[in-house]
């Protein structure tokens, strides 16, 4: 079959907080149009995953960057900083996390309004919305997640893709690359 290394176990998580951040970012602008109490539900359960996929993610990182110190051509230094990069994303994200859950713990806790208009067949819709400074307080905390994640992203790439460098010198097509 293949062999799973340190570095390639990192490979396939490291994306999961990156990706998923984006996407209950965009949840949570949409339940913010939308001005849908369960959608805004959704979007901080989505934060609280985004959370734990920070920490698989930084728990696979220590492995990967053990086996990639004695890789040739790898520099230390980049490691270190994509590192440390990690750790101030892992923090913002386990606060954000928390807010979240926060938010939800507080939403579930409502009591239902007995003046909520019924439907049709008698059933009470549950409007539970989190509380309005929860909602921002992520909201700010999702915006500051996603540029820790895009810092951490950015310096985890150079570890091994010089070409995404400003200074990557391009080089230049022969006649026999050109056919």
């Amino acid at each position: 079959m293949f062999d799973l290394t340190p570095p390639h176990l990192h490979l396939l998580v490291n994306h999961l907080p990156i990706e998923g951040g984006v996407a209950a970012l965009l949840l949570l602008l949409f339940a913010f149009v939308r001005k849908s109490a369960e959608l805004k539900r959704v979007a901080l359960m989505a934060y609280v995953l985004v959370g734990i996929a920070t920490f698989v993610a930084d728990s696979t990182g220590g492995g990967a960057s053990h086996e990639m110190r004695n890789v040739p051509g790898v520099q230390r230094e980049l490691i270190k900083e994509h590192s440390a990069a990690a750790d101030w994303a892992q923090m913002i994200a386990f606060g954000v996390a928390a807010v979240a859950l926060v938010g939800l713990i507080l939403a579930w806790k409502k009591s239902d309004d007995p003046s909520e208009a019924k439907d049709t067949m008698g059933y009470i819709r549950h409007h539970k919305e989190p509380p309005t400074w929860i909602m921002i307080v992520i909201l700010l905390g999702a915006l500051l997640e996603m540029s820790f994640f895009t810092k951490t992203a950015y310096q985890g790439g150079l570890i091994r893709h010089p070409e995404i460098q400003s200074s990557f010198p391009v080089p230049v097509a022969t006649d026999s690359v050109k056919k």
